[in-house]
């Protein structure tokens, strides 16, 4: 598929799926361990989808109010904007491929690389590590399922916890004999850090089985982003703050940390965070790292911003940011870096838009192709159309 004569990689999508639809997935030893969050079920009456809700966050001050909201706004997350705000068909596309392809060929997109979403972060807030891990593999064999039928244009990510080195390396091994991972997703739990040398193993099995480190952000769900709790009990400063800040601490965390020096073919990848920060943050990660230099652990080999030009950093873009401000990023790093993403199908997401909206910024077309498909195969190298 082609749209005008561009190809399109969509870099940043998400799949849930609801837990009912991997429960299939898990033994019965693996099932009774879900027995002590009855509690937290949650069952979407529209289409009979459970969910935990343990550990999310509700914001309920509105923002220049004294008072607290007795109950979340109605229609807070709308799937959709614009003549499919409403669209129905979106929880099919979540347990079955077919219907994400059309919608996929509606917008005129050619790959979707795919993220979990809410359940996830769930079961990393909890005690029982033993089912964060079940939970994880289910996901996992659920995806080479959900991928499978479609195997060029779907594709996922390997989900790891630094709370299972051992068990989590294991996954990732058997995960990556198959053709659907494109990525692992690692995150940084509370009091585990993205540069705690725990996952040097992990950075090792990614360069070693060509896997991009996929680094995406959260907000009120586990686990949580940077300064979740600080943001006033207010949702608007959190979706404003709370994201990018997780990319910015992300990135000059593994830079820093000289992970990028240990491992020459690593590839990392903020997701869902906004791209009009870059320029700003690799100047002052340079300053930082000249004036504060005895706080990282080793002599960099190059200043940070070096590394994010070199052809093994990438970042998604966010639609609301719009054509000036991404060309101004790309005339700062250049056009190797960004790559096209939509969010579907989440508040953010422009969808049926968002690939008619990028299509219409007057870049330059090489630009463009590397913003619509190149960048993000290299990135998420491993991708095949056979």
């Amino acid at each position: 598929m082609t749209k005008d004569g561009f190809r399109i990689f969509d870099a940043d999508t998400h799949v849930g799926p609801a837990v009912n639809i991997i429960d299939k997935y898990l033994s019965a030893s693996e099932k009774r361990h879900l027995d002590s969050w009855e509690e937290f079920k949650w069952t979407d009456s529209r289409n009979g989808n459970v969910e935990y809700t343990q550990y999310r966050l509700n914001y309920m001050r509105p923002l220049g109010s004294a008072e607290y909201m007795t109950a979340p706004p109605k229609g807070r997350a709308s799937r959709f904007t614009g003549e499919l705000k409403y669209h129905p068909a979106r929880p099919m596309a979540e347990i079955d491929p077919a219907e994400r392809i059309k919608e996929m060929d509606l917008e005129g997109v050619d790959v979707n690389l795919c993220l979990p979403s809410s359940w996830f972060g769930t079961f990393s807030h909890n005690e029982d590590i033993e089912l964060e891990m079940a939970m994880y593999r289910a996901f996992h064999r659920w995806m080479a399922e959900y991928c499978g039928s479609y195997r060029a244009r779907i594709k996922g990510v390997i989900c790891v916890t630094p709370r299972d080195i051992e068990g989590s390396l294991k996954e990732l091994e058997r995960c990556a004999q198959e053709d659907w991972p494109l990525a692992t997703h690692v995150y940084a739990p509370a009091g585990f850090p993205l540069d705690h040398p725990g996952l040097e193993p992990i950075w090792a099995a990614c360069e070693q089985y060509d896997l991009a480190v996929a680094l995406h952000s959260f907000t009120r769900t586990p686990p949580y982003g940077p300064g979740v709790m600080d943001l006033w009990d207010n949702h608007f400063l959190l979706r404003s703050a709370a994201q990018p800040w997780g990319g910015q601490r992300d990135t000059a965390a593994l830079i820093g940390a000289g992970v990028m020096d240990r491992y020459p073919n690593l590839r990392i990848g903020p997701l869902e965070c906004g791209h009009g920060w870059l320029p700003f943050w690799m100047m002052r990660m340079d300053e930082n790292a000249r004036s504060h230099a005895k706080w990282l652990p080793e002599s960099l080999k190059m200043k940070p911003s070096e590394y994010i030009r070199s052809g093994r950093y990438f970042q998604s873009i966010e639609m609301s940011e719009g054509e000036e401000l991404t060309k101004s990023v790309i005339d700062y790093v250049g056009d190797d870096i960004l790559m096209y993403a939509s969010d579907y199908p989440h508040a953010e997401s422009w969808y049926p838009k968002s690939v008619e909206t990028v299509m219409a910024w007057t870049l330059p077309e090489e630009t463009k192709r590397k913003l619509l498909w190149d960048n993000a195969v290299k990135y998420y190298s491993r991708y095949s159309a056979n």
